[in-house]
């Protein structure tokens, strides 16, 4: 059977949501580890710099994530505003040199990619596959089949769609409050890390960001409180009576306890843990970590994870 051809709009800011899976076995959720989740977040950060879009929700789960990202219509662009994409794209000078000899016709062909899901997403995948690969000593196909595409055609669509995003670890079981899983943009939101996310006040009929959120809150533990289907994990009542009572205020920064204080073993800048992790190698102790664990949203670099459990309220 041919597969139907994606949903894609040139003529207005089009809203996606995306979704893509794992190629690995049954069981496997190698997206689950802190640093695969972290890194597949920052792929998503670097080329929504690169390509005229903006994503308003994620989620990374074990074995697959979810997106809902903006694109902009697709107009004319200056020579300056796509190099200085370039260099985002392309940072290494030997790569810069072969774009300052790119045709015309290159600089167009570029110019329609950035306006395009497609690429996007394939820059995304394969620049992920390639890194979890190598760090992981892993061969073969990382994503199964293509992504999937669902065209949002209205700002009510979209705002439904980043609930449904932001509750899928809620519904799986691995948390009781959306908020706490860190591989999701209300978390992001949560700690204030989400300078780079579409401003949640653009979809909702707020005055300020902290209102938005807030609303956007009292939204999310309402939806979450009712079960979609049979036996599926939902936000309990008794954790919605306390959202209720505080009024759906963000609970903040701190929302987790600083265990790194105590288990951290080293805090520092991410030069200086990297040192301490060539140094720990050399000697043979601790072979296990390759990168610095990033805490807070990165505002703290410590040698190892933190065991605290997050602060129910």
């Amino acid at each position: 059977m041919a597969r139907v051809a994606r949903l894609k709009y040139s003529e207005q800011d089009a809203w996606y949501h995306l979704h893509s899976r794992i190629a690995g076995r049954e069981g496997e959720f190698p997206l689950s580890a802190a640093g695969a989740s972290r890194r597949l977040i920052e792929t998503i950060k670097h080329f929504s710099k690169v390509y005229f879009c903006e994503v308003a929700a994620f989620s990374v789960m074990g074995n697959h994530y979810h997106l809902v990202v903006k694109f902009d219509t697709p107009r004319a662009v200056s020579r300056e505003e796509l190099r200085a994409r370039t260099r985002i794209m392309y940072p290494s000078r030997m790569s810069q040199l072969q774009v300052d000899a790119w045709s015309d016709e290159q600089w167009e062909h570029y110019r329609q990619r950035l306006f395009d899901v497609s690429e996007y997403m394939r820059n995304i995948q394969s620049a992920y596959a390639r890194w979890y690969n190598r760090s992981h000593q892993r061969r073969g196909r990382f994503w199964a089949d293509r992504f999937k595409s669902v065209y949002l055609q209205n700002l009510q669509a979209v705002i439904d769609c980043m609930l449904y995003v932001e509750l899928n670890p809620v519904r799986a079981g691995l948390v009781e409050r959306p908020e706490e899983w860190q591989g999701s943009s209300v978390f992001l939101r949560e700690i204030g890390r989400d300078s780079w996310l579409v401003p949640l006040k653009t979809f909702l009929d707020q005055p300020d960001r902290k209102k938005a959120v807030v609303e956007f809150r009292e939204r999310l533990y309402y939806r979450g409180n009712v079960p979609t289907k049979e036996g599926q994990a939902a936000i309990s009542q008794k954790v919605l009576d306390r959202e209720i009572a505080r009024g759906f205020e963000v609970r903040g920064l701190y929302l987790k306890r600083l265990g790194y204080f105590v288990d951290g073993l080293a805090i520092g800048t991410e030069q200086f843990i990297r040192d301490q992790l060539v140094v720990m190698r050399e000697e043979g102790q601790y072979l296990r970590r390759k990168n610095p664990i990033s805490q807070l949203g990165g505002i703290h670099l410590s040698l190892r994870e933190q065991r605290s459990t997050v602060i129910i309220f």
